[in-house]
């Protein structure tokens, strides 16, 4: 989910020229892949995260292997999804693959506007390279981020999912230890419940020229960092605590239950944490949290796995090796802990050039030497083998975590109307973390707005 901030598409011409005739290519280069689609250019769009900075500095291997040139362009997710729609709505053809957010899967597939794969795959087993192993990518990252309806439309491109980021230095301080046992009455450890989570978050906020850990602070460091922008980020913060205290979206049953009493006391206990959240938290979305992480001037945060390696990087982080990672908090120890989906799925566009050479490019993008190589450079991989790779696990510590949190995330949903929910939960969250509305207000209107939209919809039969 990190985006850098990049306000202008970037365009990457990874390979070769778009001349009408097809390319020499060499037999003893394909490595298992097939050839048969040598010359084909592919429009690629997807989101700008080093995920795809990476994909872009490997595709020329696959140009080398298939003789498919592939050009790959990148956007912010506001402007990616901007220009997505228009392509498909109008049928323009700009693209040929695109990664889109998950949860917009429904809105597209249900608009017949991206291919399905399932019908690619069968086509195409023979053309793929042995190193793509389909059986390989996480079942529940693949459930999510490309099965809508009983059919599947995509594979997963990026297995983001959040998690609990925590100063593993501070934690272990003596100091600190003794101080906390003392002042709350238990071992200062990573959260297991949000009761523990602010306790944290309260004990850690301290002023400039107050002490932390045997030094003098120069400035405020703050017990928890979040996003409260009227943007979705604010929103997946607040549905890591909603699905704590068993409040959400939509229940089992496909109701509403943005009003219910658990869904109301997750927002309001979202809004007591901001008294321990640097100034101007309700500006704030995920990049402003990673921010404040890699400053150190957070203590935790619940944040999301895509931005770990920009905690171990030491060109741009303060606390290189003193980040540990846990699962999301839960109301009550004991209870079974869940992150949040936050993956994107390469998908196939009905107006691809050539849809088997767009496939065979998604194939490769999961298989398992590309997988391995977007871990060693700082990306999420979406295949079980790159997360148990024993040298990633071994320079990667967040890792173990991460797979763990994909094995109990939860998916947003994914209905055709959820750009529209999105807006007015981003709305109801924003008002109610600035003071505008109480939590229970808030979500009371929101609940409206929302069954406005759905309409006789409801409950809703796919989600």
């Amino acid at each position: 989910m990190l985006t850098t901030g990049i306000t202008t598409v970037l365009a990457i011409t990874v390979a070769g020229c778009s001349g009408s005739s097809a390319p020499e290519v060499d037999p003893d280069a394909a490595d298992g892949w097939s050839q048969d689609f040598a010359g084909t250019e592919l429009n690629v769009l997807a989101e700008a995260t080093l995920n795809s900075e990476i994909l872009a500095q490997l595709a020329p291997e696959f140009t080398e292997k298939t003789g498919i040139e592939v050009n790959i362009e990148t956007a912010p997710f506001a402007q990616l999804v901007q220009s997505v729609t228009l392509d498909f709505s109008t049928a323009q053809g700009d693209y040929d693959v695109v990664s889109i957010p998950y949860d917009y899967l429904g809105a597209y597939a249900g608009s017949d506007y991206v291919e399905e794969i399932t019908p690619l795959i069968e086509e195409n087993d023979d053309k793929v390279g042995e190193d793509f192993d389909q059986d390989d990518i996480i079942p529940g990252l693949w459930e999510t981020a490309a099965t809508w309806d009983g059919k599947s439309y995509g594979m997963p491109s990026n297995s983001a999912v959040t998690m609990m980021m925590y100063r593993a230095d501070l934690f272990e301080n003596a100091d600190e230890k003794a101080a906390f046992a003392a002042e709350y009455g238990y071992d200062l450890a990573p959260a297991q419940t949000w009761a523990q989570y602010r306790d944290i978050a309260e004990f850690f906020t301290r002023d400039a020229g107050e002490t932390l850990a045997g030094d003098t602070l120069s400035e405020a460091m703050y017990g928890v960092t979040m996003a409260g922008k009227r943007h979705e980020a604010a929103v997946f913060e607040w549905m890591n605590y909603a699905g704590g205290f068993g409040g959400g979206v939509v229940d089992a049953d496909g109701e509403l239950i943005v009003d219910s009493d658990a869904s109301v006391e997750s927002l309001e206990y979202m809004k007591s944490l901001g008294e321990f959240a640097p100034p101007g938290f309700t500006s704030a979305t995920w990049d402003e949290v990673t921010a404040n992480l890699q400053q150190g001037i957070a203590a935790q945060a619940i944040s999301w796995g895509d931005t770990a390696g920009a905690m171990e990087d030491e060109s741009q982080s303060a606390v290189v090796g003193k980040i540990g990672y846990a699962d999301v908090p839960v109301e009550t120890e004991g209870d079974e802990h869940h992150a949040l989906h936050g993956a994107w799925t390469y998908t196939i566009s009905k107006q691809a050039v050539d849809k088997n050479a767009a496939y065979l490019f998604v194939a490769w993008a999961l298989s398992e030497s590309v997988q391995k190589q977007i871990g060693e450079m700082g990306g999420v991989p979406a295949t079980r083998a790159a997360f148990e790779d024993p040298e990633l696990v071994a320079s990667l510590p967040s890792w173990p975590q991460q797979l763990l949190s994909l094995e109990n995330a939860l998916a947003r949903p994914r209905n055709a109307e959820w750009p529209q929910i999105l807006d007015q939960l981003a709305l109801q969250v924003s008002t109610a973390l600035v003071g505008d509305s109480t939590p229970q207000k808030a979500l009371q209107d929101a609940q409206t707005e929302i069954e406005g939209i759905l309409g006789d919809k409801l409950p809703l039969k796919a989600f």
